[in-house]
């Protein structure tokens, strides 16, 4: 995916005995608030993330949804970003969700009441109780998943 490939060259671009802490080795909207802000407006113009505050009934927004996909309302409440195969919720992005938000903030409160993950289509920190038009069935991803690395993608070289 994009954030793995741009995480990739970051990790290569850096020199031997470099320093990698700190959250250097994360994709960098999560470092980032201005890009991480792009990212979600891309989404939410582009494949309608949202509602925007999910605790609201949020009839419309789900009727839209609904009549998209074709099922009830009830069902389309059902495909949020936190089951959704995109939303990368491993302990690692966590990491580097925490390292972005840094100490001003209780960063894992933060994390935990905003349920956050890593949307890996449009590269952002997601809240879990959203949804959007790109939702792929199968998640959320967390690190854990047959034929994925132990050894993970944003994790510094150890050598």
């Amino acid at each position: 995916m994009a954030t793995l490939q741009r995480t990739m060259s970051q990790v290569m671009d850096k020199e031997e005995g470099e320093d990698m802490s700190a959250g250097e080795n994360c994709p960098m909207p999560t470092q980032d608030i201005t890009l991480n802000l792009k990212n979600r407006a891309k989404a939410i113009t582009t494949a309608a993330y949202g509602p925007e505050n999910p605790k609201l009934p949020n009839e419309a927004f789900w009727r839209k949804k609904a009549d998209q996909w074709d099922v009830s309302i009830d069902d389309s409440k059902q495909s949020l970003c936190g089951n959704c195969a995109a939303f990368n919720v491993s302990d690692k992005i966590k990491e580097c969700i925490a390292n972005g938000i840094g100490m001003e903030a209780d960063p894992w409160g933060t994390i935990k009441l905003a349920d956050l993950g890593y949307c890996e289509i449009f590269d952002f920190k997601c809240a879990g109780t959203r949804t959007c038009d790109a939702w792929v069935v199968g998640g959320p991803n967390t690190g854990e998943q047959e034929g994925e690395e132990e050894e993970g993608e944003y994790e510094e070289d150890e050598s």
